[in-house]
């Protein structure tokens, strides 16, 4: 695997994929939204030194995963902070390391910004999270799902 990690402000032409992949992985939170309007969604993402920060995985020159780092874990969890959210491989290449490549960015990312924690809300990437050495906290039911709040010091 020739995986590359790289800041979405430096690959803002992979903001298409993005919103492609979550409009279709996420089809009744974004319904009714118009291309213009999910490649807008991203463009917050576009930072470096601050947050929200995001970033994108590629493997031989192609875009197959994200992660952005923000302000909350969850929205309405404010003394979560950092988060790591967004999280997405793209089927064809999920089950290789690539989730568990870009949340070790995100963390590394955070550690670089000076956190010493990084937070997280999942009901699907436990196996990653727990491999990595974060701890849940507490179940929530989040926009009608159950997640796990998971925290982890940097």
């Amino acid at each position: 695997m020739h995986l590359r990690i790289a800041y979405l402000s430096d690959h803002p032409e992979a903001i298409s994929t993005l919103a492609r992949w979550f409009q279709e992985e996420s089809p009744d939170y974004f319904a009714g939204w118009a291309p213009e309007e999910m490649e807008q969604h991203f463009q917050p993402w576009l930072h470096r030194d601050r947050l929200p920060l995001g970033l994108v995985a590629f493997e031989r020159g192609e875009v197959v995963g994200c992660i952005v780092l923000r302000e909350k874990a969850l929205d309405r969890e404010p003394a979560h902070s950092p988060g790591l959210g967004g999280l997405h491989v793209a089927e064809p290449h999920r089950g290789r390391g690539i989730g568990s490549a870009l949340v070790k960015a995100g963390m590394d990312a955070a550690r670089a910004l000076g956190y010493d924690a990084v937070y997280t809300g999942t009901g699907t990437a436990a196996g990653i999270l727990e491999r990595l050495g974060w701890e849940p906290m507490e179940t929530l039911v989040y926009h009608g799902h159950a997640v796990v709040l998971y925290g982890c010091t940097l």
